[in-house]
């Protein structure tokens, strides 16, 4: 795996009047170590759980808003969705803490993150990296090891759905390669998609900003 401390991650937005805009590490300034994760910083002792890690590990138990998901998927679903293809996928049991299903039906472990984009933009925003960095975190410790991790960009029903679809294909890909460099995870780990409009989070509210997120799976591995 390449080197991420001086990682750039090129975006290259298909969008009317967008321009093609470079985003290092180095533009967040976090207020103390920056540096990506290491194999000796992620053996360190880790913090105690978040509610962003508590929502991944048991989605029934969430009360946290933001991180509970009611867009549920099961292996079944993201291969017949053509997210992954069924090679290399498994039906192994999720993290400590979560469901004990395997089945290909049974759904996988996921949260919601309302992760903050300016207007027509793909390009990741400062004040979001305390954020991904969080998660960067929680993905590379040791007890996710046997997982590939699936984001997904979702957007609210303005514009067409062609539009939507571009740019949360785009988004997903930011948030993609920012976790990463920064959580020091094979690129062929951390996969992006985006679902455009397709499946919201309130269907009640389809222009309400909960709906623009960006949604984490776990992908058992063999």
């Amino acid at each position: 795996m390449k080197p991420f401390a001086f990682l750039l991650i090129f975006i290259s937005l298909a969008l009317p009047a967008a321009a093609q805009s470079t985003i290092t590490l180095e533009d967040f300034d976090l207020g103390g170590d920056t540096k990506p994760a290491t194999s000796a910083s992620r053996d360190a002792s880790a913090p105690a759980e978040t509610d962003m890690e508590k929502c991944l590990l048991d989605q029934a138990a969430c009360s946290n808003s933001e991180f509970k998901s009611n867009t549920a998927l099961s292996m079944d679903d993201v291969v017949n969705l053509k997210l992954v293809d069924r090679e290399g996928a498994a039906s192994t049991p999720p993290p400590a803490g979560g469901s004990s299903e395997t089945a290909s039906s049974a759904p996988l472990p996921t949260i919601d993150m309302e992760i903050l984009f300016d207007y027509n933009s793909a390009s990741l925003r400062p004040d979001q990296a305390a954020k991904i960095t969080e998660l960067s975190r929680i993905l590379s410790q040791d007890k996710f090891k046997n997982y590939r991790f699936l984001l997904l960009g979702h957007t609210d029903a303005k514009g067409s759905a062609q539009y939507n679809l571009a740019l949360s294909q785009q988004r997903a890909q930011t948030v993609a390669g920012f976790v990463a460099a920064w959580g020091g995870l094979s690129e062929q780990r951390v996969l992006a998609s985006g679902m455009g409009a397709s499946r919201l989070k309130d269907q009640s509210d389809p222009y309400g900003e909960q709906n623009r997120r960006v949604q984490l799976v776990l992908l058992p591995v063999n």
